[in-house]
């Protein structure tokens, strides 16, 4: 499996390729009012539910922040209402990577990054930031909807072109990690003078 992390600043690649600390930032904050890049409007959300939960706003029902909640045999001045079993709709935030199964030069632009490693190993990478956690890392590839349903996994049709695979942990704090020397090899830097 090919697993590529894109850059913002060429500089960057040093701890990833020789060893060092990055940064690793909150879900929340890739969120935004639009989609742009690596922002979106759903980043941190969990919405699991048949019907999408905020259109029941549309009978004077407001739910936010729920979780395996269950509505069921209700009507609105005489229509019948959707059931909702175990339907959840709140935010999540915790530290999460982004990596993408795929190198262009096109995506790396859309991203707005202007470097790329290839990680050599992802599961020894998330062993080794999972230790330094304290706790194991969920780590999948992205799936993308046309509907409502959203989780850290499972985004919108909008950015299936980034392709991507994340790691995440629940941890509500921003970090450091150290990354081991050979973690990464260099596959693309932009060059200033192109």
């Amino acid at each position: 499996m090919e697993i590529y992390l894109y850059l913002t600043e060429p500089d960057w690649v040093e701890p990833w390729v020789n060893g060092g600390e990055v940064p690793i930032k909150l879900a929340s904050s890739y969120l935004s009012d639009a989609r742009a890049g690596i922002m979106t409007p759903d980043e941190n959300l969990i919405h699991e539910s048949p019907v999408p939960i905020p259109s029941l706003k549309n009978f004077g029902i407001h739910i936010e922040q729920v979780k395996n909640f269950t509505f069921t045999n209700n009507t609105y001045n005489g229509v019948k209402l959707p059931d909702i079993h175990n339907g959840s709709y709140y935010t999540e935030d915790g530290l999460i990577l982004s990596f993408c199964h795929h190198f262009d030069e096109e995506t790396a632009e859309r991203l707005e990054k202007r470097a790329c490693v290839k990680i050599n190993d992802i599961s020894k990478l998330r062993k080794k930031l999972d230790k330094q956690l304290g706790c194991k890392g969920l780590m999948k590839k992205c799936e993308y909807t046309k509907d409502h349903r959203r989780n850290h996994f499972l985004k919108s049709v909008e950015d299936e072109w980034q392709d991507e695979f994340r790691i995440f942990w629940r941890v509500q704090k921003e970090k450091n990690l150290r990354i081991p020397a050979g973690t990464a090899q260099v596959v693309w830097i932009h060059e200033q003078n192109q």
